[in-house]
């Protein structure tokens, strides 16, 4: 099942047969992933499942009790750590690797093959009706088997095709710009294993890693997720 997924996010071209789930409640993680796999992959409880996992993790090692859940959202919502991602992305072999924002994105992007399924996005949110409060969204951008690169944004209405190389560039240096991050996404293969051991920051590891965010997001369908 996972295989034939991978061949057919592999063997899109074009915007017209592809899978977009659009916000609903706050649950810009789920959206993410299922956007990027193609497919009503997970659900809320699938994701909850895999955060509760990793708290359990962090806290043998930290030898002591975790209460509160640093890995989801306390307010019920669905927004994830990119710990969680991560996990359930290598449950359906695919990995993910943080992008340095030090480093060229153009020059980034123009040497990744054709494992690549595309990114991920992680933006701040400043929700219109909470003053003073930062919220958190996630989204995907898939990168076609032509190399063109489709933004699946839930905030959006349906996909968005970028125009180019050179506007997906701009487009991504902008989030950069505005304390985005990036995480690249790559198919499960022996040739990606090794580009991902090559790329600083990769967030792998035995250990359940420390949470990127505790601000969590607010319950506003559009801005904060």
């Amino acid at each position: 099942m996972q295989e034939q997924q991978q061949e057919h996010i592999a063997q899109i071209t074009s915007t017209r047969s592809l899978y977009h789930e659009c916000q609903n409640h706050g649950q810009c993680g789920k959206h993410t992933l299922n956007n990027l796999l193609q497919g009503p992959v997970y659900s809320i409880a699938d994701l909850d499942v895999i955060a509760e996992d990793l708290r359990k993790t962090a806290q043998e090692s930290l030898q002591k009790t975790i209460w509160k859940n640093p890995y989801k959202s306390p307010m019920g919502m669905g927004y994830y750590d990119v710990s969680v991602l991560e996990a359930a992305l290598n449950k359906q072999h695919c990995t993910l690797a943080w992008f340095d924002a030090r480093r060229d994105i153009a020059e980034s992007l123009t040497q990744q093959d054709d494992s690549m399924v595309g990114l991920i996005v992680h933006v701040p949110t400043s929700p219109r009706w909470v003053p003073f409060w930062k919220g958190q969204h996630w989204f995907g951008i898939l990168r076609l088997s032509n190399g063109a690169f489709v933004n699946l944004d839930s905030r959006l209405s349906q996909p968005m095709a970028f125009a180019g190389f050179d506007d997906t560039i701009e487009f991504l240096n902008e989030i950069l710009q505005n304390d985005g991050r990036l995480f690249f996404i790559h198919r499960d293969t022996v040739e990606s294993k090794e580009q991902q051991h090559e790329e600083k920051g990769s967030a792998s590891g035995t250990v359940a890693p420390e949470p990127i965010a505790t601000v969590v997001a607010t319950g506003e369908e559009v801005d904060a997720s």
